[in-house]
């Protein structure tokens, strides 16, 4: 009969939900540890991937982990009244005003609240505020006739702001002020604007890939950037073309954005990794790959596949040297069987470097990590390969090729992985 086995994904939202403050990982791993036992084979890889998976547990810069809802407490975001808001009564949301506002807007369906919250006026009126799907990627609201009622009292123009105020994300409580144009303290808010901007391109260069406006929104809020008693301008108004044309460049796959060293659009993939991919299943979910093995689930305890050829017999391997790219003095050599997975080798190296299995990865077979043609990414990256679904000897690699492998795409490790020999009948044995 098989065991229960916990849901590490569901404690690890409990510990963070109960802690009054934003926790350090280890101090996450301790909790959940307390509940319940961390049986898998990589715990640290368990709780990592919990969190970076989740749309609740957020990062707040300084090395903690914290309950966005409660984390955005004391936000205060700017809203710019145009002249359609005016005409047609629909309040069309910016993406931090929309993520302060329901903060679970990109989370799951079972954590998931898109339900109206509540909005305190001036006045002391508590109105309801729904979350309202306008079209295109657009939501907004069309308020309520007090809200209306009230803002028409004042008499607003083009160019006023609405000044909103997270007073508790938990709750779902939140405050609206009026502040004419003529009200603005131009210089503060000239700096405010400044300030947000760098720290969304620090956290934008962080990114191999680049980051959406979305991504680059909710870091903001949840590293505190918007707890000031000045808010700055709408972001859609600061994170102009102007501000990141310099730093990327359009995809025309998919929409998304990349590095401007990059190519221009997203290209074909590598001639091996094309014929691979014939045989990958078409539909793939990052956060629940349809085809990935148990044992490469985290719920499951990731480990290592063995070989089945070489529990039968000769197998023909790879003996593969691994060093770390700023490290070239430092050194593993790993010979891994042919029906063995990218999976398989990149868990070996996390063994072998003694690394905790705690960040996304890739394998480039070109050796360079801008070649995005070229990219095999973990299980739950935006690859169009995945390394669970490519065997080594697939890869048509030969003596003295070079493949890179990126561990951590906040840190970047690059680790050059050299192919020294090929055996065409290793002896029958465990591997790697």
């Amino acid at each position: 009969m098989p065991k229960n086995i916990p849901n590490y994904t569901e404690l690890t939202h409990q510990v963070v939900r109960e802690s009054p403050e934003p926790l350090p990982f280890a101090e996450i791993m301790q909790r959940v540890q307390a509940i319940a036992p961390i049986t898998t084979r990589n715990p640290k890889g368990t709780i990592r991937n919990a969190i970076t998976q989740s749309h609740l547990i957020v990062a707040t810069g300084d090395g903690r982990y914290g309950w966005k809802p409660r984390v955005i407490t004391g936000s205060v975001l700017r809203f710019t009244l145009s002249k359609s808001s005016l005409e047609t009564g629909i309040i069309v949301f910016g993406d931090e005003l929309r993520d302060a506002l329901w903060p679970t807007f990109f989370e799951s369906a079972k954590r998931r609240d898109r339900n109206p919250v509540h909005l305190e006026l001036p006045n002391r009126t508590v109105i309801e505020l729904p979350l309202e799907f306008l079209g295109t990627a657009t939501w907004g609201a069309h308020g309520s006739p007090e809200f209306w009622a009230w803002l028409d009292t004042l008499g607003p123009a083009p160019g006023d702001h609405l000044i909103f105020r997270v007073v508790d994300g938990e709750a779902r409580l939140y405050s609206v002020e009026f502040q004419p144009r003529a009200a603005r303290d131009e210089a503060a808010i000239v700096e405010r604007n400044r300030v947000m901007v760098q720290a969304a391109l620090v956290f934008l260069r962080r990114k191999t890939w680049g980051a959406m406006i979305w991504d680059i929104a909710a870091h903001l809020l949840a590293t505190g950037q918007y707890k000031h008693p000045i808010p700055p301008d709408p972001l859609s108004e600061i994170w102009t073309q102007e501000v990141w044309e310099s730093e990327l460049v359009k995809r025309s796959h998919g929409g998304g954005w990349t590095w401007a060293r990059e190519a221009d659009a997203e290209p074909n993939l590598d001639p091996v990794l094309a014929e691979l991919a014939k045989a990958i299943v078409p539909y793939y979910d990052y956060d629940n790959p349809p085809d990935l093995p148990r044992e490469y689930d985290p719920d499951f305890g990731r480990r290592i596949r063995p070989s089945r050829r070489a529990r039968r017999g000769p197998v023909k391997s790879f003996t593969l040297r691994v060093n770390h790219r700023a490290l070239p003095k430092v050194w593993r050599d790993i010979e891994i069987a042919e029906d063995q997975t990218l999976e398989d080798l990149h868990l070996i190296i996390q063994s072998a470097y003694d690394w905790g299995d705690d960040h996304l990865y890739s394998f480039f077979i070109s050796g360079r990590a801008d070649d995005r043609a070229s990219e095999i990414g973990s299980p739950w990256s935006e690859a169009r390969v995945h390394t669970h679904q490519v065997e080594i000897g697939n890869l048509n690699l030969k003596p003295g090729q070079k493949v890179l492998y990126f561990f951590d795409y906040g840190d970047s490790h690059e680790y050059e992985v050299q192919v020294l020999r090929i055996d065409p009948a290793a002896p029958k044995g465990n591997y790697p």
